[in-house]
């Protein structure tokens, strides 16, 4: 017996001797300015500044609202000055122009100062345009949002490098919006942002990692125009609307200003309403792209330990980031929103 304690005693020593303290070599670095811009043909300049974080740094993300920033177009400083909203985002009332080419430079005290540079390419043509509510029959539809098929066919210019990206928005008409302002349900009806969810069964085109881009490259279109396929599906219940307004007209509206309204039967939306699919097709940039698939790499393989480490594309001089460019041209499909309530009734 006392032979086995000692052998336990001699075991557990030899064991403590083998323990080794390994020093990880991460190596503190400076951190950099971080600017992120995509410029648009349709809409004024917005862009964020930052600063990069330690691979160990336990911070939460730092905006930086106080940078010093040019904007240069064709090597010329604009002469509008970017405004700072205090949390690290800047608007400039300016929207850049097709065919220019923008260059930001960046700089904060303590940090080396940054740039980027990106043109701005031609607008596509939208050749045509055509989609089908999936659901216009279904008796159901109002369980499950609203579901479309499109069919868009763009023009690619065969003697340039070009990258292509989609997505859908929807319109509601005005006074149902007006009528569902003060109603809690408004929180669906006003989102201006809204985008609808994408799904393409097209090899040659990738699907954001959350669902509302498309994005493709010209190195498989041959022809000098393209035709995509694709679902768009509308998680905002649109057929709710019906319910809503049954509801508040047999239960009262407690206390909002809906029973303030005309009787529900002269309402200009009780029995259908126009509901309008806006169609986003934009050129972009070759960065843009890289980036886009890059990040939808990085969050796929995010928390797989089995996955090689993802960098997210970044075009920023001296720092991390994106300058991007996207002109945009839209096209609108038109679809009638039937009650499907009164068809209940007549039935």
């Amino acid at each position: 017996m006392k032979k086995l304690i000692y052998i336990i005693i001699a075991l557990t020593l030899a064991l403590a001797a083998c323990e080794k303290t390994l020093d990880f070599p991460f190596e503190y670095k400076q951190p950099k300015l971080v600017l992120n811009c995509v410029l648009s043909n349709t809409s004024e300049i917005e862009f964020t500044v930052g600063r990069s974080m330690h691979i160990l740094d336990t911070k939460e993300i730092v905006m930086i609202s106080d940078a010093d920033v040019i904007i240069f177009e064709d090597d010329k400083p604009l002469q509008v000055v970017p405004v700072s909203n205090g949390d690290g985002t800047y608007h400039v009332a300016y929207i850049p122009k097709v065919g220019h080419t923008y260059k930001f430079q960046v700089s904060k005290d303590k940090f080396e100062t940054i740039e980027a540079e990106v043109k701005m390419g031609e607008a596509t043509t939208i050749n045509s345009l055509s989609g089908k509510n999936k659901y216009e029959s279904d008796q159901d539809v109002y369980y499950y949002g609203a579901d479309f098929d499109i069919n868009l066919n763009f023009n690619d210019n065969p003697n340039e490098e070009n990258y292509y990206m989609i997505n859908v928005s929807a319109i509601l008409p005005d006074e149902l919006v007006e009528y569902f302002r003060d109603n809690y349900y408004s929180y669906e009806m006003l989102d201006s942002s809204y985008r609808l969810n994408l799904e393409c069964n097209d090899m040659n085109v990738s699907t954001s990692s959350n669902n509302t881009l498309l994005y493709l490259s010209d190195e498989i279109i041959s022809s000098g125009n393209y035709t995509m396929k694709f679902s768009a599906h509308d998680y905002r219940d649109i057929y709710g609307v019906f319910y809503e307004i049954e509801y508040y007209n047999d239960n009262g509206n407690e206390g909002e200003n809906i029973t303030e309204d005309p009787e529900i039967e002269d309402l200009p939306f009780y029995r259908e309403f126009e509901y309008r699919l806006i169609v986003h097709v934009k050129s972009i940039n070759k960065d843009y792209y890289q980036y886009q698939k890059s990040y939808d790499l990085y969050v796929e393989n995010d928390g797989n330990p089995f996955a090689e480490p993802t960098l997210v594309k970044t075009n920023v001089k001296n720092g991390l980031g994106l300058l991007a460019a996207s002109s945009e041209v839209t096209d609108t499909i038109k679809f009638t929103i039937k009650n499907p309530y009164l068809e209940e009734e007549e039935e």
